[in-house]
């Protein structure tokens, strides 16, 4: 399966914006369009991304004004692509080691031609894994590391923490108990793209609150199942007493997906 050629499971619907926009435009886009990135072109000619984590890392809490400034300013350039013809692990294992979500297919050396996702990857060992026995839970895999933050806390102090800690979700707690999730795409579509106060408004009231999580026990393969059912990057895990233990990220989960049969040359 992971033999397979990216060309076999790459989506070729792309949303591109000119570098002639904003930031603000190309977020009101991905917000639109429900997506987490936006290819950049010039002269119709992918020359950048910019994606969710472009926004928390480049945009928020930083003294620029997104609808003045260039995407330019704030797209991850140049692009990153593969041949149509590479295969699935390959790519893969590029996406793991350069820590990317996405990467463009090219044909030859010509035009791009589509994407190929994390998400894409994780419906793939979903559809393929039907029936196959797991026999490792996700409490072997999660990180017991979570970032966390008080619900009174502000959006601001929220961003700058997932900044500092480099992560691209947070847990929202009250009474030392889970109370939603903050991730990357709340951030594009609850904060970004409104007038809000960040230093004054509290984190709980742009936090997703319909909180899902699963307990520790819970075998890989029905982990993988709710994230792609749901459309998750992150599930929040909880212990024995319903008590907050770990995280798990679906580049994680994905390494050791029975239906995957990844090996350590990806996961280094």
């Amino acid at each position: 399966m992971l033999s397979n050629k990216v060309s076999e499971i790459m989506s070729r619907e792309l949303i591109t914006a000119s570098t002639s926009s904003t930031i603000f435009d190309v977020m009101e886009l991905m917000v639109a369009k429900n997506v987490g990135r936006a290819i950049i072109t010039e002269n119709e000619i992918p020359v950048g991304i910019f994606t969710e984590r472009d926004v928390l890392k480049r945009v928020m809490n930083k003294k620029l004004e997104p609808k003045e400034t260039s995407i330019k300013k704030v797209m991850t350039s140049p692009v990153r692509a593969v041949q149509h013809d590479t295969h699935i692990v390959e790519a893969l294992g590029r996406m793991y080691r350069s820590k990317f979500r996405h990467l463009l297919v090219r044909e030859g050396r010509g035009k791009i031609i589509g994407m190929i996702s994390m998400r894409g990857i994780l419906k793939l060992a979903v559809e393929s894994g039907q029936g196959l026995t797991e026999n490792q839970t996700v409490g072997s895999i999660m990180s017991r590391d979570v970032v966390t933050i008080d619900a009174d806390e502000s959006i601001y102090n929220a961003i700058e923490l997932m900044i500092k800690k480099d992560t691209g979700c947070i847990v929202v707690m009250s009474h030392g108990k889970p109370k939603g999730i903050f991730t990357e795409r709340d951030v594009l579509k609850r904060v970004a793209t409104k007038k809000i106060d960040t230093k004054k408004t509290p984190i709980q009231k742009v936090t997703t609150t319909d909180l899902v999580t699963l307990p520790h026990t819970s075998l890989i393969g029905r982990i993988l199942e709710e994230m792609y059912k749901r459309g998750f990057r992150h599930m929040v895990i909880l212990g024995d007493q319903k008590e907050l233990v770990g995280i798990v990220a679906m580049r994680d989960i994905l390494k050791y997906a029975k239906a995957l049969d990844v090996d350590e040359r990806v996961r280094s």
